[in-house]
């Protein structure tokens, strides 16, 4: 899509705006005929301008991702596109939440996750690498696979790439939190923010299968939690103190 001359783009871009819904190639469309800017946003939006209305009366047109993001973009006008992904990735999805939580979990635990990766050398050579090796057809991490292939064994180094989410949709959609949900969006002292029964409504949504809203309800949910404890003063975290056994 980069290559195609601007007046084409538009034309292309005003057809995806009047297609049905469901029609085969109307995403594609959409996403290659947006702009990188207003289409790859990284981690820095969990809801549309329609879902954050519905949710929150209150909300704002004005209130933008590109709030976010703008700033990052301007940095890396002369990169490929790629590499600019990479880098608004860089400093909102990965320091704000991935490696926030992981260097949390981990530490809890006495474990070095990522550290290696995170070396300034490590991080120098993986510049050098090119768009080819970065984002290679049939496969993920291209470059990696290979540099890893005398020391990796086979069946590690050749299945498809696996992140360590928490099974959340699957979690709010049965018995384990879906009452939970419920409980604390009643509970909350959240009115002049949020619309609960959009909200309670969203909830079971997601729980009858219509669309999968748990990155956006879990975003609300904590904030409620968040809220419930340092505002309302109305939770009492009940956190088990551990004793550890010292070394002489």
């Amino acid at each position: 899509f980069e290559k195609i001359p601007s007046p084409l783009l538009k034309g292309l871009r005003k057809l995806s705006t009047v297609l049905p819904d469901g029609v085969k190639g109307k995403s594609l469309l959409q996403r290659g005929t947006t702009p990188m800017e207003e289409r790859y946003y990284g981690n820095a939006r969990s809801f549309s301008w329609e879902q954050l209305k519905r949710v929150m009366p209150g909300a704002k047109p004005e209130w933008d991702h590109r709030d976010v993001t703008a700033s990052i973009y301007a940095h890396s006008r002369d990169m490929d596109p790629v590499a600019r992904m990479q880098h608004l990735d860089l400093f909102t999805w990965m320091r704000g939440d991935i490696l926030v939580k992981a260097d949390k979990m981990t530490m809890a635990n006495s474990l070095e996750l990522r550290v290696p990766f995170l070396d300034r050398e490590v991080f120098a050579v993986a510049e050098t690498i090119p768009h080819g090796l970065k984002i290679t057809e049939g496969t993920t991490k291209y470059a990696l696979r290979r540099a890893m292939e005398q020391i990796v064994p086979a069946h590690v180094l050749n299945r498809r790439k696996l992140g360590f989410p928490v099974p959340m949709r699957h979690w709010l959609a049965g018995d384990e939190l879906y009452g939970w949900a419920q409980d604390t969006i009643n509970a909350s002292q959240t009115e002049d923010y949020f619309d609960k029964q959009a909200l309670l409504q969203m909830l079971k949504e997601h729980r009858d299968g219509v669309s999968d809203h748990s990155r956006r309800l879990w975003t609300v949910l904590a904030f409620m939690v968040w809220h419930g404890i340092f505002v309302e003063k109305r939770i009492v975290p009940n956190i088990e103190e551990r004793e550890y056994p010292v070394e002489l």
